[in-house]
């Protein structure tokens, strides 16, 4: 075909994309990448297919290949079949925020998270539902829609038929269902229903209508369905909710299937594909190769099921080749030095102390340093353990007085002079400043206002007012405040030694200890191993726990850990266990046990306890199926919070945090494109795959 002819037919085909979008109410593009895909009906979700798609995919001789060239060379040589027969007829359609890119490249990259987290958090396409924009809005993702009845209590899921596994085997429904039929609903293996597929106390019912529609049907309301299909990349974060797993694969390690197993121990094992080459993905890239500990490579995935705005099959960049690092302290070294091409994670990690060498290396090596928000509500912060294990530290620390003195000891404008360089925003210590309650209406402005200025003044004299008003008074002479009972009170503050290598939290918590002990209170701060920790915080062993900041979102109810005890991982260990258990079978049971000898340990509030207002808004916002009520409950959260705390003691919030990449990578979002500024601290926002790596490029010559 001539080039006259080419550019003929490419005009045609641009006016049947235009034509066909228009008839499905859409523009002439698709959705961008940084952008929400348009409004829908209320409940209502669905993406037009691209007439472009059905013209690009099969190449003749002579034209335009809409294809990476390793993957057409295979192609031609019969190894892999036609782009056509690899995609969706209806694939997922991502805009680059520059420019359609180019082909080729290998992104290294060197990860403080020898478990592949920060890998993980990179790859969105598991997700049936992406947010974007920050989480301004939500579009289609592995899912190409879904609709649901008016009370919510009904929810269908439409999927990409043609989507297949990484290994060329068809996706279907199943996927999902041998995961919750064999998996979940089996007793004998470890995985548990999520808490988003419960609902009135119930399980949900799954219905397969057929090999590409999911029917979900709760016994009440579910209106945060769809925020919850969004929150993680859906592959292996948690680990417990993988949602969507190769059958044909997996099914021949499980023991119905395969006599030879008679437990789950090496079906769970090759199910990781961060240490399983073998394992088929829906990603942009599949694991090709791993060295235990030390190294993950992967190449693109020949069935993805993305392209961009051209019809060009995504991934651009051919692989990915992960080094496991030690520390924040090589990864800087690493990626000043220009051997990483782009770094989200750990850079988002790297205290701003860092960031003049960051900027020194873009004379250097060309690097370019962007400082986009983290989105969190405190920045470093601790907490008072409110279920503490002695009684009459628990009775202090639920003192309000006691609490909000702490607050007003702390010094924010030394912290964020100190810490965050003069960045950020003095709190108390709130919820993210980017969740969508807190920004949608004035009301909802105010409560933010209000709940941020609590306790944010620095003032000692206040401070010791209030702990005198706590009963926290020199009682023996020595110079240092004692337990209302004249035992003798220290604050320990508890942290993960991973915590207290980061320069950001031992700088804080230093400041924090020098605060509190010139208004006479002993501190000490106490690190301790990873693991340690998190068995201290099950039995609610520890005190004062910090080295951590409050960032989930975008919006209250798709993880409500911190403003409401639903999980033992927070500020009441004790009391979120037992609301785990409720509508379980371990709900009334051991009652005549020691909350600590219950398993897991586990106790009830009192009844005054304002935890139960929490329980009781978040119980009926969880299935409350009007917008603006729903909104309601949780502002009657935050006025709890408000009225009632601080739970837990912020510092300095929404933080910037670095990016760095190479000045040859092409469409690296700017900061106006992200939506809000970025959101980068949760891992609830899927940062970074919610920016959509796969449209990432190498340009010429590089």
């Amino acid at each position: 075909m001539t080039e006259s002819g080419r550019a003929a037919r490419l005009l045609v085909i641009a006016l049947i994309l235009t034509l066909v979008l228009a008839a499905c109410g859409g523009g002439a593009e698709a959705p961008p990448a940084e952008e929400a895909a348009p409004a829908q009906q209320a409940g209502t979700a669905q993406e037009a297919a691209p007439a472009e798609q059905a013209q690009a995919t099969a190449p003749a001789e002579g034209e335009a290949v809409h294809e990476a060239p390793m993957l057409h060379e295979k192609v031609l040589a019969g190894e892999l079949p036609p782009l056509s027969e690899r995609i969706p007829a209806e694939p997922l359609v991502i805009e680059p925020y520059g420019e359609i890119g180019q082909y080729g490249g290998t992104w290294h990259r060197f990860d403080t998270s020898t478990n592949g987290n920060h890998l993980v958090m990179a790859m969105y396409a598991y997700s049936p539902v992406h947010w974007v924009r920050d989480g301004l809005d939500k579009r289609p993702g592995l899912a190409k829609g879904w609709d649901s009845n008016e009370d919510k209590t009904e929810w269908t899921l439409y999927f990409r038929e043609g989507t297949k596994w990484s290994d060329g085997e068809p996706f279907t429904v199943d996927d999902f269902l041998f995961w919750w039929e064999d998996m979940v609903l089996n007793p004998d293996h470890p995985d548990v229903p999520p808490d988003y597929l419960i609902s009135g106390g119930k399980m949900a019912q799954v219905t397969k209508i057929d090999d590409y529609t999911l029917k979900f049907t709760f016994a009440a309301p579910s209106p945060l369905f769809i925020d919850r299909l969004a929150m993680w990349p859906n592959g292996l974060i948690p680990a417990n909710e993988k949602l969507f797993v190769p059958k044909h694969y997996v099914s021949q390690f499980h023991p119905k299937y395969n006599s030879e197993y008679t437990t789950f121990e090496v079906m769970d094992e090759k199910l990781d594909w961060r240490v399983n080459p073998e394992a088929p993905v829906l990603n942009p890239w599949m694991p090709v190769q791993y060295e235990p500990g030390s190294r993950l490579i992967l190449e693109r995935n020949p069935y993805y099921y993305a392209v961009d705005t051209a019809g060009n099959q995504l991934p651009y960049i051919d692989r990915v080749d992960v080094t496991y690092i030690e520390s924040l302290e090589v990864s800087k070294l690493k990626v000043t030095g220009g051997e990483q091409e782009f770094c989200g994670r750990p850079c988002r990690d790297q205290p701003l102390s860092e960031l003049s060498i960051f900027r020194d290396a873009e004379q250097t090596v060309g690097l370019k340093t962007d400082l986009w928000d983290g989105g969190g509500g405190t920045g470093s912060m601790v907490y008072l353990n409110w279920t503490h294990q002695d009684p009459d530290k628990r009775a202090l620390y639920h003192d309000r007085n006691f609490r909000l003195a702490l607050s007003h000891a702390i010094d924010r404008e030394k912290v964020q002079k100190t810490v965050y360089f003069g960045t950020g925003e003095q709190t108390t210590g709130t919820m993210s400043p980017k969740a969508i309650e807190f920004n949608r209406t004035p009301e909802g402005q105010e409560l933010y206002r209000q709940w941020r200025d609590l306790a944010v003044t620095y003032d000692p004299d206040k401070a010791r007012e209030l702990l005198d008003a706590a009963g926290a008074v020199d009682q023996d002479g020595d110079g240092w405040r004692d337990l209302p009972n004249g035992k003798e009170l220290v604050l320990r503050i508890d942290l993960s030694a991973t915590a207290a290598a980061n320069r950001e939290h031992s700088l804080v918590l230093e400041i924090i200890k020098e605060n509190w002990e010139d208004v006479g209170l002993q501190v000490s701060i106490n690190p301790v191993p990873d693991e340690q920790l998190a068995v201290m915080q099950d039995n609610s062993e520890i005190d004062v726990r910090g080295g951590w900041g409050v960032g989930d979102g975008p919006n209250f109810l798709v993880f409500p850990n911190w403003v409401v005890p639903v999980d033992n991982d927070r500020w009441a260990p004790l009391y979120g266990a037992w609301y785990k258990v409720i509508g379980t079978d371990k709900e009334g049971t051991e009652l005549d046990k020691d909350p600590l000898e219950r398993n897991p340990p586990r106790e009830e509030p009192a009844q005054d306890d304002p935890v139960w207002k929490l329980w009781e808004a978040y119980n009926q916002a969880r299935i409350e199926p009007d917008d603006e009520k729903r909104e309601q409950l949780v502002f009657d959260i935050i006025r709890t919070h408000i009225e009632d705390g601080p739970f837990f003691i912020g510092t300095v919030g929404n933080i910037p945090t670095i990016v760095a990449y190479l000045d040859f990578v092409g469409n690296v979002p700017t900061r106006e494109q992200l939506g809000t500024g970025g959101f980068t601290g949760p891992w609830i926002m899927s940062y970074f795959g919610a920016v959509y790596p796969e449209q990432f490029y190498f340009k010429s010559g590089q």
